[in-house]
Parts: C-alpha cells; structure tokens; sequence
C-alpha cells in the first residue's frame, strides 16, 4: 500500500460514520479510530491512525530529522490549501516576514476550514505540503526561522 492508496483510505475513513476501522494487508496493518463527537460540539473531531508493519516504511511515515527552526504543524489530519481560494495567491510564500496571528494556511478537516496561524513573528523558512494534499496529525507542514 502506497501513501497515496494510505491518504485516500483515511480521506473515506474520515467522511464516514464509523468509528473504527483495522485493515490488514500482508505484513502491514491500519487501524483508524476516531471519537464520535456529541450534538452538541463544534470542535472537529480528530481521528487518530495507527500504522504498524514488519518492512520498513519510506516516505512521510518515516521520522523526520531534527530542524534548527521552529515547526508549524498539523493540529489535525486534513487536505492543506495554501490559499483562501483557488483563484487567490497563497496565504505566504518562502522566505517571506510573517508576524504572530497571521494565516499561515488551511487544513480542511470534515468539510471545515481551519484556519492555521503564525505561532511567533519570523520568516518562512520552509514550506514542506503542496497544496491540496494531505497532511497527517503532527506533520511538519511549515518551519518558521
């Protein structure tokens, strides 16, 4: 299973009324879960994945290196978006000045915005997501120096 087939089965996961769900596929195994929210709620829900297998695992599964700058990361799983809109230009660019509270960018999540800010004043030092794509819980999306 490649990370593309991984990022769709979470994408499906995430619009459905399940709760939990394992898959078993050769020598790797998925689990997903997530917390049924109440009617009463308004925070999103956050599902959480677990992925454990006997073969090494390349790509965004794998550890990411320590950085000098400081991280901007995914507070949920979601599709990334650089922009407002389509048509608009990116909410930032790299090497640009940006200061704390302003947008950095977008994670939809379950058909919601949210939208992700500046944690302190600084420059983009890098920009890790493309847009549109899939980012996972605590990923590294942008770094901040």
């Amino acid at each position: 299973m490649n990370n593309k087939d991984l990022k769709q089965l979470i994408k499906i996961f995430e619009a459905s009324s399940l709760s939990r769900m394992r898959l078993d596929k050769g020598d790797v195994t998925i689990e997903l879960e997530k917390q049924v929210a109440s009617m009463q709620t308004a925070q999103p829900v956050n599902p959480v994945v677990s992925v454990s297998t006997q073969a090494p695992v390349s790509g965004a599964a794998q550890a990411e290196a320590p950085s000098p700058f400081d991280a901007v990361k995914a507070p949920l799983v979601g599709t990334f978006y650089e922009a407002p809109a389509p048509d608009q230009p990116p909410f930032v660019r790299l090497g640009q000045t940006v200061k704390k509270g302003d947008t950095l960018f977008i994670i939809e999540a379950m058909k919601v915005m949210n939208e992700i800010n500046a944690p302190r004043d600084g420059k983009i030092a890098r920009i890790h997501a493309k847009n549109a794509e899939m980012v996972m819980y605590d990923q590294t999306v942008m770094e901040i120096e």
